[in-house]
């Protein structure tokens, strides 16, 4: 899984507004971006944006039917287009949820930790795969293809780790919002919180 094709990369002030920049999380699908990023940035304070809610926004059309009438490689160029515009906005730093293949294109992955701290939700395959029902993969176009969860997820997470692992943070199996705000700060990230510090 390579870049069909490289994409500039945004200029460095995007890392000085807004102080420590964008927090993306990258990882699997079912690792749990969308859920743990709606709660960082109702503890940070920050906007959030999934990055498939906001294709669908641009395109009209869901990421299913782009990916089975377009293909993937004209997808990831939406994707890649539509992530360079939502990182160079003008309001606060955002909380990003991106998309499990986000990270492996375009130069994506070296955009997002350019743009802010990133966050690789390193969860176990047989977690995901138990927490993606028929219904919910169906829902998804690489999976639905493949027939398959857990088979899938061991392939995709070998093809997809070594971009994964270009994250600047890693998280293990307990990915919680207490325990991802305390890597943060741990790591440096001490962004002003609107809730009290984990217990």
């Amino acid at each position: 899984m390579t870049d069909n094709k490289k994409l500039p990369l945004l200029s460095d002030t995007i890392i000085s507004r807004g102080g420590s920049g964008h927090l993306s999380l990258v990882g699997l699908p079912g690792a749990g971006k969308t859920t743990l990023g709606r709660q960082l940035a109702a503890h940070f304070n920050r906007p959030f944006l999934d990055l498939d809610v906001a294709i669908e926004a641009r395109t009209g059309r869901s990421v299913r039917a782009i990916f089975v009438e377009d293909g993937e490689a004209s997808f990831r160029a939406v994707e890649a287009a539509v992530l360079r515009d939502a990182l160079a906005h003008a309001g606060p730093p955002l909380v990003l949820a991106t998309g499990g293949g986000t990270p492996c294109f375009h130069d994506n992955m070296a955009l997002l930790n350019q743009a802010g701290p990133t966050l690789w939700l390193d969860v176990p395959i047989e977690a995901l795969a138990a927490r993606l029902p028929p219904e919910e993969v169906a829902k998804r176009p690489l999976l639905a293809a493949a027939g398959g969860a857990e088979a899938w997820l061991r392939e995709t997470l070998a093809a997809r780790s070594k971009f994964y692992a270009q994250a600047r943070l890693r998280c293990g199996a307990a990915c919680t919002l207490p325990a991802v705000v305390a890597q943060l700060a741990g790591a440096g990230f001490a962004l002003p919180a609107t809730l009290p510090p984990a217990s």
